[in-house]
Formats: structure tokens, C-alpha cells, sequence
């Protein structure tokens, strides 16, 4: 699997679905719902705050989000969650569905509350779940990049499980790619895409908690992409120019004291 950013080859074969009257009323929408979120400062933590905020912006896009849960629950306490990264769409998603706040490396929304990415040892430690996107470049939904040992590493440090999430685009119950925002593109060309879509949805898959204990950052982080890809890849890429090729992880040793498989301490 390629290791670098997606390009607008991904996106050869999207195009709008919805009739022009729609995506006029959605951009409106969307218009008038990021306004509200500029104007409203959040209440307490922000939490209500930021689902309320991003569960109104994907309606106003049309988008709808189905919550998948883990097969084995997800310890108590703070964790560390790592998805998939893909755009804008995918961090409100996010939002919504996990208790748990982004890292600044995602989209930063007016209002909407955030961790420094210096500071996330410090929130892990404060008992405060954070979500952090260990891929270096945004993807187009069907490619996964490797995910960094860095971004993993505040959870070895503060002891705390690593909870992989899978997030994946469906429209007319098929893998799309129309939710890309790739390196280099404006967000307004992304949205009009999303908004151009129709029966758009947005899949929140958890998977089960990574112990790191007794690991390296590389060995948890190479487990949480096998997780996500093993997933995220059991779906044929959709467009034609976009060919799978093999993952590895060469110097690698996933039976190095951690498995996908280990549960995580309660």
C-alpha cells in the first residue's frame, strides 16, 4: 500500500448526483449552520456543544452517520482512539460518535474544542480521552497511509489503551471516495462534492481496544493500522485507477508482546 497522499486520480469518477436545487439549499444550509457555530461560544467542556454543532453541519450537507460499536467494549478511563484519515467530514463524524476530543492535526472548527498536539500525554493523563489521525497526509477513503509511531506514543507514556476506529463512506450503499479533501485542495471544492451527493453515509466502525503495554510505539501503531486496513480494505476500491498493493511493515515484529487481540487494561 502506498505510504503517500492520495491524488485527484481518486476522485475520477465522482460526480454529483443530487439536482442542482438540492445542493443550492444544502450550501445554504451548511452557510447559515457554520455561521452558528462561529457565533455560539460552548457551553461547559464543550462537549454538547460539539455534537450538537457537528451533528447540525453534516445534516445541513446531507450526510448521515451509522454508529457501529466495538465487538468487545472499550475499557473505562481514558483512551487514546486513532482513525482513519480522510476530510472534513470524517473529524465531525467523529465528533458526534466518540467521546473522545481531536488533536489539533484534524480540522479545526470555530468553537469547537480541540488538543494541542504537545499536549495530549497531558490530557491522556488528566483522564481525558483524545482522538488523534496517525496518517501524515489525508487519504481518499479507500487508501490507508501508515500510521506514525509518534502519534501513538502519548498512550504508551500515559498508560492508557489504544481504541482504533474505522471510518468509511458509503453512498447508495457503495464505497465513494466523495468525501476526499487530499492535500493541496480547497475545503469549498471538497464540500461541494459531499453536497452534490446523494444517500451519503458515513460509517463509525470501533474495533477493539490495543493493550500497548509491553510494546514499542511501532509495534502499537502498526497494530492499530492492520486493524483499521483490515476493515477499511475488505471493500474493492472503487475507482478503477486506484489498485491495492501489499502492506508490510518491513523490521516489524507484531508478536512482540502486543496483539490486536490482547484486551486492554480495565
Amino acid at each position: 500500500m502506498s505510504t503517500g497522499p492520495c491524488s485527484t486520480h481518486c476522485l475520477a469518477d465522482v460526480s454529483p448526483t443530487a439536482p442542482p436545487g438540492l445542493r443550492r439549499r444544502r450550501a445554504v444550509a451548511l452557510a447559515a449552520a457554520l455561521a452558528r457555530a462561529s457565533a455560539r461560544p460552548p457551553a461547559g467542556d464543550g462537549r454538547r456543544h460539539a455534537v450538537c454543532t457537528s451533528a447540525r453541519l453534516l445534516t445541513a450537507a446531507g450526510v448521515r452517520v451509522a454508529v457501529r460499536p466495538a465487538a468487545v467494549a472499550w475499557p473505562t478511563g481514558p483512551v487514546l482512539v486513532v482513525a482513519n484519515r480522510v476530510s472534513w467530514v470524517d473529524d465531525l463524524a467523529l465528533r458526534t460518535a466518540v467521546p473522545a476530543v481531536p488533536s489539533q492535526e484534524g480540522a479545526v472548527w470555530p468553537g469547537l474544542p480541540t488538543v494541542r498536539t504537545d499536549q495530549v500525554t497531558e490530557a491522556l493523563a488528566a483522564g481525558r480521552s483524545v482522538l488523534v489521525r496517525p496518517e501524515a497526509e489525508p487519504s481518499c477513503g479507500t487508501e490507508l497511509g501508515r500510521f506514525r509511531p509518534a502519534a501513538v506514543a502519548p498512550a504508551l507514556a500515559a498508560g492508557v489503551p489504544v481504541c482504533p476506529v474505522v471510518v468509511r463512506a458509503r453512498a447508495a450503499d457503495r464505497p465513494t471516495t466523495v468525501t476526499a479533501h487530499l492535500t493541496g485542495e480547497s475545503w469549498w471544492r471538497s464540500a461541494a462534492r459531499v453536497l452534490g451527493a446523494t444517500e451519503l453515509v458515513l460509517e463509525v466502525q470501533a474495533l477493539p481496544a490495543i493493550d500497548p503495554r509491553g510494546g514499542t510505539a511501532a509495534e502499537v501503531a502498526a497494530l492499530a493500522e492492520y486493524a483499521v486496513a483490515q476493515v477499511l480494505e475488505a471493500d474493492p476500491p472503487r475507482p478503477i485507477s486506484h489498485p491495492r498493493r501489499p502492506r508490510t511493515h518491513a523490521g516489524t515484529d507484531s508478536s512482540a508482546g502486543v496483539s490486536p487481540r490482547t484486551p486492554a487494561p480495565r
